[in-house]
């Protein structure tokens, strides 16, 4: 993966001041009108209801680059400027943080012989694949997008050979042990496990795909997971985290890449009670704009919490919300759902 074409890819994801396109809020049907109800997003179907056993437990990120695809010219923002978003309104620099490590994760890619073409530079679709989006989830990157499977077998089988065939997909491996699978909507890519890593990469391919086929194994399917992705919605960019011992350690996946060019941002939230408890949660940005102008950003915050330390509705306004910003806030048992609608961002 091209420096250049990664760093050009994250800026996209962050300088939502200047961008085009319009991802939809989507429409809201709550059954009791306690939460809102929206569509689940279709990546949800990717991400497990466990762990692999990783320190950071279960997390997932999510960039869409068709929300995001016509950057103008502005100022980009950087580490430095996610973490001080995170620190003043971290219902809005959750998701950009998800929307930031996203595309780094392809430093776990790049020796897979399409890693410098499944995200195409200066937004140039090669003939044969175009991609919309990414989710990254554990050990396993899906690209979303339309694919030509006979294009990865002329151009990038060599030293590969085909393991399997389910439901449109193909399963390609080598012994070096590469594992990716391609339809012609999804790449399904396992990162390269280090040294000191556990995996295998072929399993990791097959297991996502059994999580997305046969639908098991997946947080969507308990119900505290659906109601964590059904009330915060399709997004430009999303975060998730669950089965973690601390709310640091949601913060630390990227680590895991060991690329040496991973965002640097210092994501301390320690002092936060809304978030120092928290069990599991999903957090999306919802970007609507016109002709490169933002008219508005919607961030949304679902979190699960243990009875005994749910917090008020005043501390969720406080600490996770920008008091100063049309919001919402709902509160049912351990559930905590809030959401902000930002006109701009704040400086």
């Amino acid at each position: 993966m091209k420096r250049r074409q990664l760093l050009s890819t994250t800026l996209a994801a962050t300088g939502l001041a200047t961008i085009a396109g319009c991802s939809g809020t989507g429409d809201l049907d709550g059954d009791d009108g306690q939460f809102p109800s929206r569509d689940v997003p279709g990546y949800a179907g990717w991400v497990p209801e466990a762990s692999r056993g990783t320190e950071t437990g279960t997390f997932f990120a999510h960039l869409d680059w068709t929300a995001l695809e016509e950057l103008e010219a502005g100022v980009p923002r950087t580490d430095d400027e996610t973490e001080a978003l995170l620190e003043e309104a971290p219902i809005l620099g959750l998701p950009m943080y998800g929307g930031l490590i996203a595309p780094f994760a392809a430093f776990g890619i790049m020796f897979y012989p399409f890693s410098d073409d499944i995200l195409p530079e200066d937004g140039q679709d090669i003939d044969g694949i175009a991609t919309d989006s990414v989710t990254w989830t554990e050990n396993v990157l899906v690209f979303h997008g339309t694919y030509d499977p006979e294009l990865f077998v002329a151009q990038y089988s060599e030293e590969f050979e085909q393991a399997d065939e389910r439901d449109g997909y193909t399963v390609y491996v080598t012994p070096e042990e590469l594992a990716y699978a391609v339809s012609e909507d999804a790449v399904v890519v396992a990162t390269q496990p280090g040294d000191d890593d556990g995996y295998r990469p072929k399993a990791v391919v097959e297991d996502a795909l059994e999580r997305r086929l046969d639908e098991v194994d997946r947080t969507v399917d308990t119900d505290d997971g659906r109601w964590l992705f059904e009330t915060t919605g399709d997004a430009a960019m999303a975060f998730g985290v669950w089965n973690v011992e601390s709310f640091d350690d949601a913060l630390e996946p990227v680590e895991e890449l060991g690329a040496g060019d991973e965002p640097r941002a210092d994501l301390d939230v320690g002092g936060n009670p809304v978030l120092n408890d928290v069990d599991e949660f999903v957090t999306t940005l919802v970007v609507d704009a016109e002709d490169g102008d933002l008219l508005e950003t919607e961030a949304r915050f679902s979190g699960l919490y243990p009875e005994d330390s749910v917090p008020a509705e005043s501390m969720v306004r406080d600490h996770l919300v920008d008091e100063d910003v049309p919001h919402e806030i709902s509160l049912e048992e351990n559930r905590v759902h809030a959401s902000a609608t930002f006109e701009e961002l704040p400086s």
